[in-house]
């Protein structure tokens, strides 16, 4: 998914739109001069029936314009509306499930385990920052959740999958990837079964995330968010 479309997308839009309200002020600025030309004869009157015609069709275009936009936008509102319907039982689950993955206290949660391992103290301290700046933008976004349904429903499922994607970017591939390829002999037993555990818990979590945005990214036509996100792999012993 390409995230910077929908600001490109925006940005063409703004442009066309100010396009056409810039050439229908211009054309009506010389459609009166030429008018007030033409009346005292300083110019031909044929000139001045040509830029009033132009002028015409130039606030036609923009009617017409201005129109189909709300129209697009009546329309979208619609769609909106009936995603929230269809899929904001199964979000607001998800979300639950993420606020708790989130929680620093909790010990069956990854990122916990791995700043408690019992022979590396410290080691991975950064992760309790980290999992704080990540619960900051999800909390950004539970507090646009509750706009619904008039909140576009379609950003929120976009940013929450980007979400989904920091957490498991930063927060458990690479610390886990550190662990497997550095400092494997230095997990214990207890260590390796607490993660192991919380492992499967967060797999399950990812597997029906992805179910979800599948599902979501079909009917919208389009991928709004990620579909699939790399699960983290077992700690056995070196």
């Amino acid at each position: 998914m390409d995230e910077s479309k929908p600001n490109r997308k925006k940005d063409k839009e703004l442009i066309l739109r100010k396009t056409y309200y810039i050439a229908a002020i211009a054309a009506s600025a010389i459609t009166i001069i030429t008018g007030v030309l033409a009346i005292g004869n300083y110019v031909p009157k044929v000139l001045f029936q040509a830029f009033l015609l132009l002028t015409v069709l130039i606030v036609l275009v923009l009617l017409v314009y201005m129109f189909a936009r709300v129209a697009r936008k009546w329309k979208e509102a619609r769609k909106n509306k009936a995603l929230v319907r269809k899929y904001f039982d199964d979000f607001a689950t998800l979300s639950d499930r993420l606020a708790e993955l989130l929680k620093d206290n909790r010990s069956d949660n990854i990122p916990y385990i791995f700043t408690n391992l019992s022979n590396m103290p410290g080691e991975f301290s950064n992760l309790r920052s980290l999992m704080y700046d990540i619960g900051d933008l999800f909390a950004v976004l539970k507090d646009e959740a509750r706009k619904l349904p008039t909140g576009n429903f379609r950003v929120l499922i976009t940013w929450f999958g980007y979400i989904v994607r920091l957490y498991n970017k930063h927060l458990v591939l690479q610390p886990f990837q550190q662990i497997r390829n550095l400092h494997r002999d230095k997990l214990t037993e207890h260590d390796r079964e607490a993660y192991e555990k919380s492992r499967e818990r967060y797999v399950r979590f990812l597997q029906d995330y992805e179910n979800f945005a599948k599902a979501i990214n079909k009917d919208c036509g389009e991928n709004i968010t990620h579909h699939y996100f790399e699960p983290p792999g077992r700690l056995e012993k070196a």
